[in-house]
């Protein structure tokens, strides 16, 4: 377990706070933000998807996944409208039930896994601490 300085609350509400205030500024822009941020924290869980094809120059972020556990977070840019944000239950590799959430929930509920990963895992928090500074 890593002993940190932040303490747990500051550290959830510390990711909560900056994810919200980041979505809450740019919903479009955010996507790509959160790529980076998600990959840097935590690079062994997170899988982004780009749109566009083999010749294209720019490959915008379509689609981020983390995977903590047997939960999967996805946040997916359909191209109109909000981003779509779901929560799958994964066992042994198969979907046992996806649920579809909310934007902001979602940010809340990745947040907190994120805040107790970094919590037991010393890489992702020094990772978290960089985020939050």
């Amino acid at each position: 377990m890593v002993d940190n300085e932040f303490g747990e609350e500051f550290t959830t509400v510390g990711v909560a706070g900056a994810l919200a205030h980041a979505y809450a500024a740019d919903t479009r822009g955010f996507l790509p933000l959160l790529a980076v941020m998600l990959s840097g924290a935590l690079p062994d869980e997170t899988l982004i998807e780009r749109k566009g094809g083999l010749f294209q120059r720019e490959k915008p972020v379509r689609k981020v996944s983390v995977t903590l556990g047997e939960l999967v977070y996805t946040l997916e840019d359909l191209g109109h409208g909000p981003l779509a944000a779901c929560r799958v239950k994964v066992v042994r590799g198969i979907k046992l039930k996806t649920e579809p959430m909310p934007a902001e929930s979602w940010l809340t509920e990745l947040s907190t896994e994120i805040a107790a990963r970094a919590r037991q895992n010393e890489k992702a928090f020094f990772a978290l601490r960089r985020l939050l500074e």
